[in-house]
């Protein structure tokens, strides 16, 4: 069964929706927004669900029994108000459908607290909110199983049930072939935390990397009619196999990028303002994904960057290396503010950075590094303009340089 057939109790038991309902997360936001625009007419049905998932996620000791089963009565009375406008019933709701309503309201109340605690039990189970260990890349299935991923194994990657979706080989995740008979558009995602990297091969051939610090949903197969789109919130270098039939959109919280079948960065973390793509190899189209009115696509040819800032998309020739450089395990640093350098540090090293000497920000640094440990490319900084820095443990503290004293 897909979304399109969902009733509001199976929304509200899927535990990606439980995640776009209760957690303030990008890509899941995207996905949804995306989805909701796609099937306007689920809007009533998922509204309900979100008003359930809200209520099954209270503490315990947040609303009585006797609140929770008002909650339940305003959701119940909204799809018996759905129901009987259906079923062009009198509009006044205490008719004959009205009292037999407040029938089954005045037995629901009772119940009320029973039904809430067994279905909670549901609702944050085995597939519901678990406590992972951060450091470590994940992969979340279909049914909400999450995984975790060891870049040193390497077999088969199943879904609960024994379904085989690919095989994992050290650090590259290769998914099954396109296959002729899908027609169930069904979704993983991948969490790849700071001081990691990964690959991704989805089952149409395109080779995705993943940055440290990155999340990428998508689906497991593209049915035979469908557009490619897939949903990132971090940095990703996507070399996409081409289909002339069907675009492939990469779809971020400000900038949109669509192709048939080229070579490609987008970078678009959520804490850094700071949304682009590069382009290497082909063509591309990029556009706000919330545009008010609907707007070409703006172009962009090899060797030039597009960038949302202040509200509008601006164009540029670059350096590629300085934009893929990440791939091939570099740090590329060329003319480049040190507040966007801390944050690479950050990612790279899986370390907090806390910069109190602010001036230093808007200071532009050029530097390639490779195999150095952060020690060694602060104290390079250091020679071309003065700080101090302090590290403990995984926290580093800038500070302003203290005058000599005699």
């Amino acid at each position: 069964m897909t979304y399109k057939d969902y009733s509001s109790e199976d929304f509200a038991k899927d535990h990606y929706f439980q995640k776009w309902v209760l957690e303030k997360d990008a890509i899941t936001a995207n996905f949804w927004n995306n989805w909701l625009a796609q099937h306007p007419e689920k809007k009533e049905v998922v509204e309900t669900a979100r008003d359930m998932v809200r209520l099954l996620a209270r503490d315990e000791d947040d609303p009585t029994p006797l609140e929770k089963g008002r909650i339940w009565m305003k959701i119940i009375e909204k799809r018996n108000i759905r129901e009987r406008g259906r079923m062009n019933s009198p509009k006044s709701i205490f008719g004959k459908t009205g009292k037999r309503f407040l029938k089954v309201a005045a037995v629901i109340i009772p119940l009320v607290a029973l039904a809430y605690g067994a279905y909670r039990l549901d609702f944050l189970g085995s597939k519901g909110p678990m406590t992972l260990d951060p450091n470590r890349i994940t992969l979340e299935l279909q049914d909400g199983t999450i995984k975790v991923m060891d870049e040193k194994a390497s077999g088969l990657i199943t879904t609960g049930d024994g379904k085989a979706l690919g095989k994992q080989d050290k650090n590259i995740l290769t998914y099954q072939k396109l296959q002729d008979n899908v027609t169930e558009l069904v979704y993983n995602e991948l969490t790849v935390p700071y001081g990691k990297n990964f690959e991704l091969v989805l089952s149409d051939g395109s080779h995705i990397y993943l940055n440290a610090g990155s999340k990428l949903r998508y689906p497991v197969q593209f049915p035979h009619g469908k557009p490619r789109n897939v949903f990132l919130d971090g940095e990703a270098f996507f070399d996409v196999a081409r289909d002339s039939t069907r675009s492939f959109t990469v779809v971020t919280d400000m900038l949109n990028t669509e192709v048939y079948g080229t070579r490609f960065n987008v970078s678009s973390y959520r804490d850094e303002n700071n949304t682009f793509t590069v382009l290497e190899e082909g063509s591309v189209g990029v556009y706000q994904p919330n545009s008010p009115k609907k707007e070409e696509p703006v172009k962009i040819v090899p060797g030039q960057r597009a960038v949302f800032e202040n509200g509008s998309i601006q164009v540029e020739t670059v350096d590629i290396r300085k934009y893929t450089a990440w791939i091939d395990g570099e740090l590329y640093f060329l003319d480049d503010r040190f507040e966007l350098i801390l944050k690479e540090l950050e990612r790279r090293f899986d370390v907090k950075i806390d910069n109190r000497y602010e001036e230093l920000n808007d200071v532009k640094f050029t530097g390639t590094f490779t195999r150095e440990p952060l020690d060694q490319i602060l104290k390079l900084f250091q020679y071309q303009t003065p700080f101090e820095y302090d590290m403990k443990k995984k926290t580093i503290t800038i500070q302003k340089p203290q005058p000599m004293t005699e």
